[in-house]
């Protein structure tokens, strides 16, 4: 495990910071995942902001879209590589959504006890009705199992580091449906 704490946390999107990543540490434990690397640096809220490109580390680096069907009421997180744009359309297609929307701050608190910026798959164990299904991008179901996955852990002060391999292993304690992309569009 490499831990880099060089950064600052000026701008840390507040949240139910401890206990999630208490939580999530863990769950690090109890799968025996030891090899991942935990970098802090500043917040980051998208990768299009300035400065994002020296926040990215090697593997994919990923974003993670909260988004509510208006008809069904069903929640989706949509994981896909950070400069990838989510084509409603295609996605329409994966997933079998209808109208969609983003999801308030207030649903993404009740959901998952995160707040806008710190939205990420780690933090589905607060989901304890499963009412969120992930949505994995191509990228991510076709890479290797050594493939290093990149996403905040429960904040965007902070990026974790874990193999493919273990990607899935958290995502399958987490319990979650999950619905794989195919082909990209």
């Amino acid at each position: 495990m490499f831990i880099n704490k060089d950064s600052a946390s000026n701008g840390n999107v507040e949240c139910n910071t401890d206990n999630n990543e208490k939580r999530f540490l863990e769950i690090l434990k109890e799968l025996e995942i030891t090899d991942y690397n935990w970098h802090e640096h500043e917040a980051l809220f998208s990768a299009d902001q300035e400065g994002a490109e020296e926040l990215m580390f090697p593997g994919l680096n990923l974003k993670n879209l909260l988004i509510k069907d208006k008809k069904t009421e069903d929640f989706f997180m949509v994981v896909l590589e950070d400069h990838r744009r989510m084509n409603q359309k295609h996605f329409k297609q994966v997933t079998g959504w209808h109208k969609n929307r983003f999801a308030t701050p207030e649903e993404m608190w009740e959901l998952l006890r995160l707040k806008p910026g710190s939205v990420t798959p780690y933090a589905l164990f607060n989901d304890t009705e499963k009412k969120v299904t992930v949505v994995l991008g191509n990228e991510i179901v076709t890479a290797d199992d050594a493939e290093w996955i990149n996403l905040h852990p429960c904040r965007n002060t902070a990026t974790v580091s874990v193999h493919r391999s273990d990607f899935y292993r958290i995502l399958e304690k987490l319990g979650n449906p999950v619905i794989e992309e195919q082909s990209v569009e």
